[in-house]
């Protein structure tokens, strides 16, 4: 890629993107980039450079950095199954983790790394489509759901969905007597942004008061909830426990709640889905856990909402050492680069990659270029789990209730849009006649 290129890249597309925060959004700046820019996931752009160097794997300078940018389905899948031995996370976001969850599996390697992935893995149940406590979990959801539907609630904006999220979050990791500990989430975000920052502390200010509140959930722990499960399942020093914790607050309340309100806005956009996921809510018993495990369609509509807006629009890794891709040679301590954003809307490849499609996710299988939820080896451990309350926050939703989009306008155009400010999301909530509450 030229200096010129580059230049284009860093500015035009990496800048915006820690601007707008890579731990937790920085509401101002996701205002102006999404404003501004139609296209941040560098659909175009990418597609350009790609036409340009006749090869799916181009250098790019990234700030001081010599990086590499891999499009190619074999190098991508290559990445990630040998993550993170030898694509480890990359240095901002370890540096950035280290503030909040130094010892946390998503930046950890070699005998640690498999011993807190095992934990992990466990803990959240992730050969399971439906967790050990899923039925406490849906009591949680539909509570707190009725709760948020209430005078004086709020399911028409943001807000109200991030507080939904926010308290689901604290009952399912720490059980109820964490319900209104705003305190725990609240001390977490500040580190969080802490971790944003460019110039970031040594050690975070607010670390020894959260973990504190940690431990004493997980000494306390709740029967039905996580924390109770990690004194369950076998542990060592080694393990780092209270380390693993984080990473289930920020990603089941910040990432999921965001995921949850796209999708939601996606339905409620799409007459023709919206009449499939009550077709198919009415067919099951949406008070069980059998019965929310059933709902397939409303499932692809969760993960295309992920694949359309993913949370995490770049995969960063860093080789460990030497490795070969494409034929290319890649020295030690290289950055590597797969843009999401762009390998899920590339038109070439995607049959569908500007429409909403949930039934394509209908048979389970995995397009090898699909990674909003990781891929390879570190795929997400919660992603079983993740999918399972998704589809039980939206059922409970649109039970007894119809959802219309006020904004944004998603109905203009047969394309999708490349950008979604779920900040600025606005619903007409209205009671609905043929309910699917069952």
């Amino acid at each position: 890629m030229s200096s010129a290129d580059a230049l284009v890249y860093n500015l035009g597309y990496l800048v915006p993107y820690l601007l707008q925060g890579v731990f937790t959004d920085r509401r101002p700046w996701v205002h102006f980039w999404l404003a501004v820019h139609r296209d941040p996931g560098a659909v175009g752009f990418l597609g350009r450079m790609r036409d340009k160097h006749r090869s799916g794997i181009f250098w790019v300078r990234l700030g001081l950095r010599r990086s590499l940018i891999v499009l190619d389905r074999e190098d991508v899948h290559r990445v990630l199954e040998l993550s993170p031995d030898v694509y480890q996370g990359g240095s901002f976001k370890r540096e950035g983790m280290r503030l909040f969850q130094p010892n946390a599996v998503t930046i950890s390697r070699g005998e640690a790394w498999r011993e807190r992935r095992w934990f992990n893995e466990v803990v959240l149940d992730f050969h399971r489509s439906k967790h050990r406590y899923a039925e406490q979990f849906i009591s949680v959801v539909r509570d707190e759901v009725a709760i948020a539907a209430r005078p004086g609630g709020s399911l028409c904006s943001w807000d109200g969905y991030d507080r939904l999220f926010e308290t689901i979050t604290r009952r399912i990791v720490f059980g109820a007597a964490a319900r209104d500990d705003a305190e725990v989430t609240g001390l977490l975000k500040r580190m969080l942004r802490e971790a944003n920052q460019l110039i970031k502390p040594r050690r975070s200010r607010y670390y020894d008061r959260f973990y504190a509140r940690v431990q004493a959930y997980l000494d306390a722990a709740e029967p039905g909830s996580l924390a109770a499960l990690c004194g369950q399942v076998p542990a060592t020093e080694l393990t780092k426990v209270e380390n693993q914790v984080p990473h289930w607050l920020f990603a089941m309340w910040q990432t999921l709640g965001t995921n949850v309100v796209r999708a939601l806005a996606l339905i409620a956009a799409h007459p023709d889905a919206e009449r499939e996921v009550r077709r198919e809510m009415a067919a099951v018993d949406l008070a069980t856990a059998e019965g929310i495990d059933r709902l397939a369609y409303l499932e692809g509509c969760v993960q295309e909402a992920m694949r359309l807006w993913p949370t995490t629009p770049l995969l960063f890794r860093e080789t460990t050492t030497a490795d070969v891709l494409g034929g290319v040679e890649i020295p030690a301590r290289t950055p590597v680069l797969i843009p999401n954003g762009f390998n899920h809307r590339d038109r070439e490849r995607v049959a569908t990659a500007d429409t909403f499609s949930p039934r394509s996710w209908i048979d389970g299988a995995e397009h090898p270029l699909f990674h909003h939820l990781g891929g390879g080896a570190q795929v997400c451990a919660g992603r079983p789990l993740a999918l399972f309350l998704a589809k039980a926050v939206l059922a409970a939703l649109l039970s007894g209730r119809r959802f219309r989009l006020v904004r944004p306008d998603l109905r203009r155009s047969q394309r999708v849009p490349y950008t979604f400010n779920h900040f600025r999301v606005r619903f007409d909530v209205s009671p609905d006649e043929t309910r699917s509450d069952r």
